[in-house]
């Protein structure tokens, strides 16, 4: 077979959850312009005017390097069962608690990696970042 090796990276989070996982395509691989957000409107000082524009570059150029995954929406609150934290059966309440549903992602979009938890899109910053300093 020709072509590049290591063409895909998967990374794990089992500490995030059974089978938490995201498959990307592998940065090193990428050409340059796949891993540079869009441009956005800086100010005098180099920064976004729209802080929320730029972030919604960056979210776009990491949904561009997903190939799948296996995620959660961080960002649904839902119901939450009320707590009581002086009870007697705290274990038993954090259990329910932790049973809870929760919403899985299906599409790669920009909206939807908006909606990782912090764990996830830092190990992708990760390895993109790796790119740049590949000590």
């Amino acid at each position: 077979m020709s072509g590049y090796n290591n063409r895909f990276v998967l990374l794990t989070f089992p500490e995030l959850g059974e089978k938490v996982s995201v498959l990307l395509r592998n940065p090193k691989l990428q050409p340059p312009n796949d891993l540079t957000p869009e441009d956005v409107p800086v100010d005098a000082d180099g920064e976004p005017v729209d802080q929320k524009d730029a972030e919604r570059a960056v979210y776009k150029m990491v949904a561009g390097l997903i190939v799948d995954w296996r995620v959660y929406d961080a960002s649904a609150s839902g119901e939450t069962p009320a707590i009581d934290l002086d009870a007697d059966d705290l274990d038993a309440q954090m259990a329910a608690l932790e049973a809870a549903d929760q919403v899985r992602l299906d599409k790669v979009t920009p909206e939807n990696v908006a909606r990782l938890p912090m764990a996830i899109l830092n190990r992708i910053s990760e390895e993109i970042g790796r790119v740049a300093d590949p000590q």
